[in-house]
């Protein structure tokens, strides 16, 4: 059970209503029925509870991911790699759930692929954008110090200069996911949720 329960539109004092709505929106837009995120009782779930203990940040912080995605140079599935990469360090069960299921339903990677992913290994039959981008997520959530020159060489060839800034600036977004998730305990929704 999560140390900040599931919110809903009915449980939040008015000061939070608006914020709710505006994640509400937020989330639909990024989201969709990717995965879930709200319940079926509108409930929000996964980060969201804590996003609205401190709306302003919580808002803030997915209006940057929405300007993530602005940065040319990195594929879908190169994104959804790094991310599980980043998620499997950190064993994080709902970062795993929500973008295991992007992975599966906006990419071509396979379910064995995203699996290996999601248990920390890396699969074979990965194209150049997508190990490049499993080697430096890998390296930079587990690692301390500077990233080696040539992973940063490899993830320049491979996604370019703006592909790489993305990355890196997605590992660290979803390495600061991880550990909200990981601090509130958030658990994967329920099958009826």
């Amino acid at each position: 059970m999560s140390r900040l329960p599931p919110a809903g539109p009915g449980s939040l004092p008015g000061d939070q209503q608006q914020s709710y709505e505006d994640l509400s929106q937020i989330a639909e837009k990024a989201f969709g029925d990717k995965f879930t995120w709200r319940r079926k009782d509108g409930s929000l779930v996964g980060p969201f509870p804590f996003f609205l203990a401190a709306p302003e940040a919580g808002k803030g912080f997915l209006e940057y991911l929405g300007k993530l995605a602005a940065i040319p140079g990195l594929p879908t599935e190169a994104k959804e790699v790094a991310i599980m990469s980043t998620g499997a360090h950190y064993q994080a069960p709902y970062e795993l759930y929500a973008h295991g299921n992007i992975a599966a339903k906006t990419t071509k990677l396979s379910s064995d692929q995203v699996q290996q992913i999601c248990d920390g290994k890396k699969p074979e039959g990965l194209n150049d954008a997508c190990i490049a981008a499993y080697d430096v997520a890998k390296y930079l959530s587990s690692t301390p110090g500077p990233l080696p020159t040539h992973l940063w060489d490899k993830s320049v060839q491979a996604l370019g200069k703006d592909g790489t800034v993305a990355l890196v600036h997605y590992v660290g977004m979803y390495a600061y996911t991880c550990i909200i998730l990981n601090a509130m305990d958030a658990p994967v929704p329920e099958s009826g949720d």
